[in-house]
């Protein structure tokens, strides 16, 4: 053989011989078989789940050397059943591993281990009970702090309440009654009580209507009362505490000093005392000089002082509070005029002036408002000045001035009258919802002008006839001119009490308490209460009130609130079987046949009654609308041929249905109706 023939056999031998080796392939390396714990303490009640690692998919067999005190189940789950120790074993291909247990009675963990405390101060903690509940708490020293549980338990937590007591140190010790090897303990150190109260600055200043800050600092939080010297002069507003600090927020009022006293709650001799002072910002200030507007939308506000006759100024931001400008005015001045909203309570003017108030919005905030009445106050008057300061007029409320613009619906009708006021002719106004009453108009009207629309309720000085002869005359007594002076008033029948009520407090200007009436009554104390229901009358849902002191008797008020209730006061507009006495020679009878009941019916109507009102209650009791009758609502047809025509009337909307090639003149008589009654 050639030596290249040698070379070539010599290559091939090595390449066969590296590619058997590479061909070999060797056994993975083998994890050692163990357990996940070697040793747990497992609470009595309680479970774990072991684990076997390195088994390889490997069938593992568990067993417990004592199943009273910790069982296994085949998944591994370790259950604690009895205080004591067991062993847990696990079995895998004949290789024994073990997990020694202890099952204790309980465990217990704290919120805090270690709690600091200030004389007279208490703090709570949260114990967490695992296992028994039953627990035992135990001061080292009672002198220094006292503990109480507080109920009640939550499942595994429980509330303590350490209270310091004296200075020093002390432990706490927790433990399970029937197991007391198993406790914890709390450290409790009671400070001397030292409070610290400490401020930025000593004086603050600021201008009118503008702020300033204040920050302070308290090592208790939320621990701080505030005393003003002058409220009149600034207010003070406090912040969020967080990490013993606070900004207090100072507004300037009026020009002047004033002195805030700080002062903590849980030590009164602790307290700091801040000088403030408030400048002139040019807003709300007085002058006799006219003053240049700092933007293009203030207000330049000007008057005659009523004592000096000197012309005032007063320069206004934009949206400025009448109510605001109308009190710094009379307090410059020392005259407050009637029906004139102030932000602060005016001075009486005359013997006998009341001071109203109200609730409304200011800048976001609820605020209230006062307003100074007269005796036997114009009550009108009164509503127009809280509409126009407010920007909110109601319905059935009478106004002197026109609420065209404050509608609350652009279905709102607005109607007006002329009355004389102390010799004066005013225009009355009255802001009224589509499908009004005008039964409930005319006698709102009335009663503006001293006089009931069938000439009941009304508060005469001399003694009334009466209109039929079941009439009623009430009588009480009342000031007049310093005497006191019998009064009377004529009632019908079935009088209704609440409205006797309505007439003496508007003639003697004072709402007593427990009286029921159908207006909103004036309070006597700034917290009575004033309570509210409704109740039917003459069909119409009417509003009842009632004012109470404060603390009053809830049973005694549904007491009066029930009788009001199962009193019926008119016969109007009901609905009987039984023909109906007249109230009044004017009174009219309607009569119709209800066919799903087969009986006829009778409704009493006073003179000049409301057309619609009868339709529908004619309608309620039949369930059926008649042809050629006009309502309110849209009828329901008979047939499918049937029309229904639309007609306009008092600013409103009413419907009549009709048949197929229906009577015109049947229709121009049933319109005709509507103002015929």
């Amino acid at each position: 053989m050639s030596s290249a023939k040698k070379l070539r056999s010599a290559v091939a031998l090595l390449l066969t011989l590296v590619l058997t080796l590479t061909m070999f392939t060797f056994p993975a390396s083998v994890s050692a078989l163990g357990l996940s714990k070697t040793s747990i303490t497992l609470t009595k009640g309680y479970a774990t789940t072991l684990t076997v690692t390195g088994a390889n998919g490997a069938s593992v067999s568990w067993s417990s050397s004592d199943k009273t005190v910790a069982s296994v189940s085949s998944a591994g789950k370790v259950i604690g059943k009895s205080v004591g120790t067991a062993t847990i074993y696990a079995n895998v291909n004949g290789t024994k591993l073990s997990c020694s247990v202890k099952v204790v009675g309980g465990k217990l963990a704290l919120s805090s281990k270690n709690v600091t405390l200030d004389e007279g101060e208490s703090k709570y903690i949260t114990v967490r009970a695992k296992g028994s509940h039953g627990l035992k708490v135990v001061a080292g020293d009672k002198s220094i702090v006292g503990t109480s549980w507080v109920k009640p338990w939550k499942k595994d937590d429980i509330r303590l309440k350490l209270t310091g007591k004296a200075s020093g140190s002390t432990t706490v010790k927790i433990y399970l009654t029937k197991y007391p090897e198993v406790y914890t303990t709390i450290n409790v150190t009671v400070g001397d009580g030292n409070a610290v109260l400490l401020t930025s600055q000593s004086s603050v200043s600021t201008k009118i209507d503008t702020t300033a800050s204040l920050v302070i600092y308290s090592d208790k939080d939320n621990s701080v009362n505030y005393t003003l010297s002058d409220k009149t002069v600034a207010s003070v507003t406090e912040g969020k505490w967080k990490d013993h600090y606070c900004t207090l927020t100072i507004k300037g009022l009026k020009s002047g000093t004033t002195t805030l006293t700080l002062t903590r709650k849980d030590k009164t001799s602790v307290k700091k005392t801040v000088y403030i002072t408030v400048s002139g910002s040019g807003y709300y200030t007085i002058s006799t000089t006219q003053p240049a507007k700092l933007t293009s939308t203030d207000t330049i506000y000007k008057w005659t002082d009523p004592n000096t006759r000197v012309t005032k100024y007063m320069l206004l931001p934009y949206g400025y509070d009448a109510a605001k400008v109308n009190t710094l005015v009379a307090q410059d001045s020392g005259v407050y005029s009637y029906y004139v909203v102030y932000d602060a309570s005016p001075k009486q003017k005359a013997y006998g002036d009341t001071v109203k108030s109200f609730n409304t919005t200011v800048n976001s905030a609820t605020a209230v408002r006062y307003v100074l009445v007269p005796k036997n106050y114009d009550v009108p008057s009164y509503n127009t000045a809280v509409a126009n300061y407010t920007k909110k007029f109601e319905y059935w409320t009478i106004y002197n001035t026109s609420p065209e613009n404050y509608k609350l619906l652009y279905t709102d009708i607005v109607k007006s009258w002329t009355r004389n006021l102390n010799g004066v002719q005013t225009t009355r106004y009255v802001l009224l919802p589509m499908n009004y009453s005008e039964v409930r108009l005319n006698e709102l009207i009335a009663s503006d002008s001293g006089s009931s629309a069938d000439g009941y309720y009304t508060v005469s000085t001399t003694q009334p006839a009466f209109k039929v002869s079941t009439d009623q005359v009430i009588t009480f007594q009342a000031m007049v001119n310093n005497n006191y002076v019998t009064l009377f008033i004529l009632v019908p029948q079935n009088y209704d009490e609440a409205r006797v009520n309505d007439a003496i407090a508007t003639y003697t200007g004072k709402f007593e308490y427990w009286k029921v009436y159908t207006i909103a009554p004036t309070k006597q104390l700034a917290y009575d209460v004033i309570q509210t229901w409704t109740k039917v009358v003459d069909s119409q849902t009417t509003t009842r009130y009632m004012l109470l002191p404060t603390g009053y008797d809830e049973a005694l008020f549904q007491q009066y609130k029930s009788q009001d209730l199962s009193t019926s006061s008119s016969a109007y507009y009901t609905v009987s079987t039984a023909y109906p006495t007249l109230l009044a020679s004017t009174d009219q009878v309607w009569m119709w046949y209800n066919k799903k009941q087969n009986v006829t019916k009778y409704m009493l109507l006073p003179a000049n009654f409301d057309v619609l009102k009868r339709n529908e209650i004619i309608y309620k009791d039949t369930g059926v609308f008649d042809y050629y009758t006009i309502y309110s609502t849209v009828p329901t047809k008979q047939l499918d041929t049937d029309q229904v025509l639309v007609a306009s009337y008092n600013g409103g909307t009413v419907y009549m249905l009709v048949p197929q090639n229906y009577d015109q003149d049947k229709v121009n008589k049933g319109l005709a109706g509507l103002y015929v009654s």
